[in-house]
């Protein structure tokens, strides 16, 4: 995609999201800013993030970007948590083709309606995710930033 300036993306941190087999999506406890954590396990509340990514598909030879979900930190920097394997940045990414699913006997959506991705990323056990700390997850689409939320994870006060 070349023009990225009628590009939009929602981001919600939520207690659950998915999205059905017909694209609905379904969100329980949507709109947190403040996570909870277990200060035994060090482990955040579970959670998930929804995001929805807009563009108006210029031309059909034009369909694809790649969409990245970055989670950062108050000065900007990519979040790093320790796995088994070592440590992850907490980045997801992946190609998406935003033309609208049809078959050949429907007629296609015309030149310019928006397509529409939607990436779910489910956090069941938490992240193990310092409290007293701000974070964000931001969206880019082909490197260009879109969107960002902020959560908060509260610690015990000192």
């Amino acid at each position: 995609m070349s023009d990225l300036s009628s590009a939009s993306a929602t981001i919600l941190i939520a207690d659950f999201v998915n999205v059905d087999a017909s694209g609905k999506v379904n969100v329980i406890g949507g709109g947190i800013q403040f996570l909870g954590s277990d200060f035994d396990s060090g482990q955040t509340a579970p959670f998930s993030v929804f995001v929805s990514v807009t563009v108006s598909i210029p031309s059909f030879d034009e369909t694809q970007a790649a969409v990245e979900v970055v989670l950062v930190d108050s000065d900007g920097q990519p979040v790093a948590v320790p796995s088994e394997d070592g440590t992850n940045v907490m980045r997801f990414s992946q190609s998406v083709d935003f033309r609208h699913s049809t078959t050949p006997d429907m007629q296609q959506p015309p030149i310019g309606f928006p397509g529409c991705s939607n990436v779910v990323l489910n956090f069941p056990g938490g992240l193990p995710l310092p409290t007293g700390t701000t974070y964000e997850w931001m969206v880019l689409l082909n490197g260009t930033r879109l969107s960002t939320t902020s959560f908060f994870v509260p610690g015990p006060t000192k």
